[in-house]
């Protein structure tokens, strides 16, 4: 299922499993984006009743933004959305009033390094549609992506000789402490890759 809004007051998963929510922090148009909302209807229908996409109204965005923002945010992902501005999927598996990103499971998919590549959009929602329909635990995917990202990572610095945090700072972020893990979409579509050979 897809539909638009113009509040996350009773969001929830209805009755499936996912919400997988595109938050616009502000109004610039690019391919990505464009994309995203081009494929919106094809992804909530291949989810099948485990997930639901929602988008705000484009007169509700500034609202809806203002919602996520409100949460409680760990420091380093509160300071990303100020300062990136582009599209993110934010996915959590509850009632929009109830979740805490403190207390509760949550993935953040940040589209901002294919501004201009928007045939990557496509395979990333079939992806997560195909999980989400067949009942898999998608946060934990993403959680696997981020971790094997982040071994790769460091893999790739001992190599290369670079500074370990910032390299693997670039690509992901996920901490035990956090309930949630932040993935970006170059980690997926590279994962994605993988299993295909």
């Amino acid at each position: 299922m897809s539909y638009r809004l113009s509040s996350l007051l009773n969001v929830s998963p209805v009755d499936g499993r996912y919400v997988f929510l595109l938050v616009e922090w502000n109004d610039f148009a690019h391919k990505v984006k464009e994309e995203l909302h081009r494929q919106a209807d094809a992804f909530g229908q291949a989810m099948r009743t485990n997930g639901v996409f929602i988008r705000a109204f484009e007169r509700s965005t500034d609202a809806v933004v203002e919602e996520v923002m409100d949460k409680p945010w760990p420091a380093e992902i509160a300071e990303r959305f100020m300062t990136e501005q582009e599209p993110i999927i934010l996915i959590f598996d509850r009632d929009w009033a109830d979740f805490d990103p403190r207390e509760h499971p949550y993935g953040i998919i940040w589209v901002s390094d294919f501004q201009d590549d928007p045939a990557a959009v496509r395979p990333l929602l079939s992806e997560l549609a195909m999980r989400t329909a067949r009942g898999d635990d998608v946060i934990a995917y993403l959680q696997e992506v981020a971790e094997k990202e982040r071994r790769t990572s460091a893999l790739d610095v001992v190599e290369r000789g670079t500074g370990l945090l910032a390299r693997i700072a670039s690509y992901v972020e996920i901490k035990p402490e956090i309930f949630g893990v932040a993935v970006d979409l170059k980690a997926i579509l590279r994962d994605m890759a993988e299993r295909k050979t």
